[in-house]
């Protein structure tokens, strides 16, 4: 999940080639087939869509999801202009869509912590924010992973001419390993544990504990929220019944998962099973736990603009209430 990125520089291309995404119609009675861009491959992370359509909480809903795994899409336009029905990617590729006036809502959360995580060896001796002054940072340098390091810095008073952000795209490990960087900016549940598993001790700089930023979650666009609203509906009542599920019978998730990854070998099975627990301590925040799993906090929304539009990510902010539709999980 941590490659999730929307591109608005080829949004020209999309609207070019979209006949090639219409969505096929339904048998006139069965489920109602819909596609879900979850722009990354298949997945642990993506556990609760499997677990609903694994346990048939798709089928209750009178819905047959299509999971669409193609990392060479921008999802988002295609979501908002209705040629793709939902797609799961991060508040920040929302607000920044929002910022194009690309219409596309938020309806569920998935990742209610923020996930990034600074992460260096031992060795280096960087143990905190404050510790980065002078260092060398690979990164992403776009998205979730550019906000999350822009934030933690102004969090902890360093200057960004304090420090070197290198773009290593998804090669941190690589790059941390040989010493390229002294630390790297990845997700919570990926690159410390591959890291740990290949033995090397970590710190690692959680960026949710320093600021409520908004996470992943279910998207879909405004015109599919006007005109189909059962069909949304439908959506987020079987992915948070998929959430509930997978929170209380992990082991059961983490079998189930392996039917939609099928190309884990046996020696990945350990850390993927640490992935997954990791990715589920993810899924719910002081918020959700009051107000139930899925919901996502709008002052985090506030907040999440507000340092985008700081830092010159975004040209505009959009009231929340355009962003945020949390309506169809009560």
């Amino acid at each position: 999940m941590k490659k999730w990125v929307l591109g608005i520089g080829v949004l020209v291309l999309i609207i070019g080639i979209g006949g090639a995404y219409t969505i096929a119609a339904p048998a006139s009675n069965g489920p109602k087939r819909i596609t879900v861009a979850m722009t990354y491959i298949p997945s642990v992370q993506f556990a609760p869509w499997y677990v609903a359509a694994e346990l048939g909480f798709f089928r209750e809903q009178g819905i047959d999801v299509n999971f669409d795994y193609r990392m060479d899409i921008d999802a988002l336009p295609l979501v908002a202009d209705g040629k793709v029905d939902f797609a799961i990617a991060g508040g920040d590729q929302v607000i920044t869509a929002r910022s194009h006036d690309i219409p596309v809502v938020y309806l569920a959360t998935l990742y209610a912590k923020f996930p990034p995580s600074i992460i260096a060896l031992a060795k280096s001796g960087i143990e905190k924010p404050q510790d980065l002054k002078g260092k060398k940072i690979g990164l992403p340098l776009y998205g979730t992973s550019l906000l999350a390091i822009k934030a933690v810095l102004n969090k902890a008073g360093i200057a960004e001419s304090d420090v070197e952000l290198i773009d290593v795209g998804y090669t941190q490990i690589p790059a941390l390993i040989s010493g390229k960087v002294d630390a790297i900016v990845g997700f919570a549940n990926n690159e410390p544990l591959s890291l740990q598993s290949q033995g090397f001790r970590i710190h690692q700089i959680d960026a949710w504990q320093y600021f409520p930023l908004v996470g992943h979650g279910l998207i879909t666009g405004e015109k599919m929220v006007r005109n189909n609203p059962k069909l949304v509906q439908a959506m987020v009542r079987a992915t948070v019944k998929g959430m509930r599920y997978a929170l209380e019978h992990p082991e059961e998730t983490y079998r189930i998962c392996l039917k939609y990854v099928p190309d884990l070998s046996k020696d990945q099975h350990g850390l993927q099973q640490k992935v997954l627990s990791s990715s589920m301590a993810l899924w719910q925040n002081d918020y959700s736990k009051r107000y139930g799993i899925g919901n996502s906090d709008p002052k985090a929304w506030e907040e999440s603009q507000r340092l985008m539009h700081k830092y010159g990510l975004i040209d505009k902010e959009t009231p929340v209430h355009q962003l945020l539709n949390l309506k169809f999980i009560k």
